[in-house]
């Protein structure tokens, strides 16, 4: 895919007009088409995309509950800009709590509990695409952490997640091409599957710490791509 390309019309496209326009957009914000700190206007977009200003509005306001897009009243809005301290700040937060509680829950699973995961990685990756790919993604993370999360746990969590997912969101895309993300995020699932099935706290903690490292990796590679200065350059390996 060129991804130097401007914002393209999905008009002729299948799929939810919405799930459509939000994509297109994030599409066009990896690309560089509206970097970081571009102002763009509705009318404008509507004419680019191909469609009403329906369904250009409301994707526009999930991106901006995203924190991917700043709304203004006269119709026109910006692309927030992406900071890689702040993705650091994250990832270095979860890096602290998620591996140390999945390693905690590791040796109490239940050979029903681990099924359970299994089921999960199957419904998130093999029939969930679009925009209702995010919910059951989330929900397989947070399952991975149980029992040992405590409320304040979670409570702590909330947020990082709700943080990092904006920036996810501009990398791990279940709309494009749905059939290559399911099956390179589906391995990757798989793989703290299998850790958890071992039960051991060692290999569970290892895993979920790769994995996480592994995301921060590919998010600061693309962000690198869309020409935010980070500390370093690095591949992609999502």
């Amino acid at each position: 895919m060129d991804r130097q390309q401007g914002v393209r019309s999905v008009a002729s496209r299948k799929a939810s007009a919405v799930d459509l326009v939000l994509h297109e957009i994030r599409r066009s914000i990896l690309s560089g088409a509206l970097p970081p700190g571009q102002p763009f206007t509705v009318p404008a977009l509507t004419e680019q995309l191909g469609v009403s200003h329906v369904p250009v509005r409301e994707a526009l306001r999930q991106l901006e509950a995203q924190g991917l897009v700043m709304l203004s009243p006269s119709r026109s809005a910006i692309v927030t800009p992406l900071e890689p301290a702040d993705l650091r700040s994250i990832y270095r937060a979860r890096m602290m709590l998620e591996p140390e509680l999945a390693a905690l829950a590791a040796p109490a699973r239940t050979d029903a509990e681990l099924d359970s995961l299994a089921e999960m990685v199957r419904t998130t990756f093999d029939q969930v695409f679009g925009e209702a790919f995010w919910e059951p993604h989330r929900a397989f993370h947070a399952a991975l952490l149980e029992p040992a999360a405590s409320a304040w746990d979670r409570r702590i969590l909330a947020p990082l997640w709700d943080a990092s997912e904006r920036y996810a969101r501009l990398v791990f895309d279940p709309v494009e091409e749905p059939e290559a993300f399911a099956a390179r995020r589906s391995q990757a699932h798989d793989e703290l599957v299998g850790a958890a099935r071992s039960r051991d706290p060692e290999k569970v903690r290892a895993a979920v710490l790769a994995h996480l490292e592994g995301n921060l990796q590919t998010i600061l590679a693309a962000m690198s791509r869309i020409g935010v200065a980070a500390s370093d350059e690095v591949e992609a390996t999502a």
